[in-house]
């Protein structure tokens, strides 16, 4: 699919904000355009994963990825991709980096989508990613010191994406693409009333499981 225009990078508006977008969208208007099994496998796979991040349930979001073999990597500054370390290399390396994505409230997302091509061995998607940040994430994540620790923050960034897929059609490696590293022009402030309620109950899950290990 192609929406027939290059999306502006800009923010979009808080009450259009919509974490289930893109796995309910290629679920009604992608998955059942595809043509072959095989076609028809990886997209449905696509679905899972995404429903599952968008929500933050780490064991479905899991379960969607595949134990042979992982490739993550961010492009976009030159190098291998791997950004000293951060981009996963194996499933274990995965279950980390996606239980560090739910720990600290990163999975608030809402893809924006400009065009989606399904392949046989890859999914190929572009667009505007839109992602809830809490404040005291900034600095760690970024070197970006916010007007506010304790608000809730969205980061605006372009973005190419390729999701590579097994032998089984499961999910084996993530590849994006940017147009840079985010800026504080990257993030604006969102008001708590425009922040989903699942980054709220995630926050608060969380927080209680930190007070019991505690």
């Amino acid at each position: 699919m192609y929406i027939g225009k290059t999306l502006p990078e800009r923010p979009i508006p808080f009450e259009q904000f919509d974490p289930d977008y893109l796995a309910n969208y290629v679920r009604d208007n992608i998955l059942p355009k595809c043509v072959t099994e095989r076609q028809k496998l990886i997209c449905q796979n696509f679905v899972d994963h995404a429903s599952a991040e968008c929500k933050g349930d780490f064991e479905t979001l899991m379960a969607s990825c595949s134990r042979r073999r992982q490739d993550y990597r961010r492009w976009g500054k030159g190098d291998d991709g791997l950004m000293e370390g951060i981009q996963p290399q194996s499933y274990d390396e995965l279950c980390v980096f996606y239980g560090n994505l739910v720990t600290f409230n990163l999975f608030v997302i809402h893809l924006e989508l400009e065009k989606f091509i399904v392949g046989e061995d890859t999914l190929v998607l572009e667009g505007n990613v839109h992602q809830m940040y809490p404040g005291a994430m900034l600095p760690v994540a970024f070197g970006i010191e916010p007007d506010d620790e304790d608000a809730v923050y969205m980061l605006t960034i372009r973005m190419a994406l390729f999701f590579i897929f097994d032998e089984d059609g499961m999910g084996c490696g993530e590849q994006s693409y940017t147009n840079g590293d985010p800026t504080e022009a990257s993030f604006v402030k969102v008001p708590n009333e425009f922040v989903p309620q699942r980054f709220w109950d995630n926050m608060k899950k969380q927080q209680e499981l930190q007070d019991a290990d505690d």
